[in-house]
Parts: C-alpha cells; structure tokens; sequence
C-alpha cells in the first residue's frame, strides 16, 4: 500500500514540476560518417553482399547505419556522380544491382537502381574517374577487395564445375588485379578441365611470371604440358 502510494506521489511531482527539472531521458544519438567513411562502409556492403550475407550480417555490417537518413543521400549523391562519369565500370555496376533484394532495404534500392544506369554507360574506368575520397590508398584498396571478391566466386564456380563461370569470374579478378598469381592459377584449372591446356599453359605461367616461387602453379603447368603431349619444354 505505501509503495502504491508513493510511486503515486512521483508521478504526480513530476507532473507539476517544470520543465528544467523533469529527470532528463537519455537516448542514444545516432553518429553520422564522413563522406570517406560512407563510401568505405559502403564498398564493404557491396563486396559482402556479393560474396554471399544474409540479412543478419548486412544489418551487423551496418549498424546504425541502416536507418542513416544521411548514409541514403550520401549513395544518391555517390549515385549522380557516376552518372555523370563517360564511362561506366560494369563489374561495379553488377555488383550494385546484386544489391536489391537481400536485405539491404532503400540502400540496396538505390545501388541496384544507379547499377542499371551505369550499365547503359560505355565500359570503363568508371569509379577511379572521381578519384580518393578521403584515403591515398582507397583506389587500391577497393581494387583488390573487388578482385578479392570475384576471385572467391570464381572458386565456388570453379568447385561447382561451372568453369566456364568461373573463367569470367578469374578474369574479371585480373581486371582489378593483374598480378594475382592465384586467380590466374585457378584459371588455368578451369580451363584445363574444358581441356583448353593451351591457354591453361599460358595461364599458369602469368603465374608463375607474377610469383616464382608458386610451385602449386608449377605443378599444374607440368600435368598441362603433359596432358598436351609437349615433352619437349621440360
């Protein structure tokens, strides 16, 4: 009865109390990002997404972000950028389409939507055209995580005997990174198992070329010049 009371008794106080004296209720406050940050976290999203998350990674991914008014106006203005760029980087623009539907909500709309107009560009440079947005190293560093990203894919292609997939998906890798010995090794593999040694053999030594050392690479050329009867190399 006297807890009933006095929890009673603080409402009512608070009620009457003014305004400046009212106990105030902490929320928490939601952080904006620089326009660098945005496009990190955001390239990071397109590279996870394409590599496979499911909606419980991309909301981890984001965080609060994922009811950023800001970060969605951040990807509009991203969006009429390479708009205006004259050519378009289309492995890009696929990665952006591949955005819709997976749990993105309004970001992956917006991505998919600026993917498709790129698409209707020319190919290209695309993205490196607007330069660093905040990093030395961004340029390079989204390279390599797009090569990173089509060089997995192509190994799952590669694993489900979809080789001929798994070619577009080693070479789209070169594109981004033409010195990584392992997507041309891989390639190498997916083309000997069209039985295509010849140009396998010429994949595993740009391997090769790009890491002396590789002896997986090494190894595959061997069973190649094998396969393709040419002793005469070894």
């Amino acid at each position: 009865m006297i807890k009933r009371f006095w929890q009673w008794l603080v409402r009512l106080i608070q009620r009457i109390l003014p305004p400046f004296l009212k106990p105030k209720q902490h929320r928490r406050r939601q952080k904006f990002l620089s326009d660098a940050d945005y496009h990190q976290l955001f390239r990071q999203l397109v590279i996870g997404v394409n590599q496979g998350w499911n909606r419980e990674q991309i909301l981890q991914h984001l965080g609060y972000q994922s009811s950023d008014r800001a970060f969605k106006v951040w990807l509009y203005e991203y969006g009429q950028q390479l708009r205006q760029l004259p050519e378009a980087d289309h492995q890009f623009a696929w990665q952006l389409l591949q955005m819709s539907g997976v749990g993105c909500g309004e970001l992956g709309e917006i991505a998919a939507e600026i993917g498709q107009d790129l698409l209707a560009k020319p190919p290209g440079k695309g993205e490196a055209y607007l330069g660093d947005p905040g990093d030395a190293d961004h340029g390079e560093t989204a390279e390599r995580n797009a090569a990173e990203t089509w060089f997995n894919q192509g190994k799952q292609q590669l694993a489900d005997q979809d080789f001929l997939g798994a070619i577009a998906s080693f070479d789209a890798a070169i594109q981004h990174q033409p010195s990584l010995a392992e997507a041309w090794n891989n390639r190498g593999l997916a083309l000997g198992k069209l039985g295509d040694y010849q140009r396998a053999i010429a994949s595993y030594e740009k391997a090769i070329q790009f890491k002396p050392d590789y002896q997986l690479a090494w190894y595959n050329w061997g069973v190649a010049m094998d396969k393709l009867g040419d002793y005469e190399s070894f």
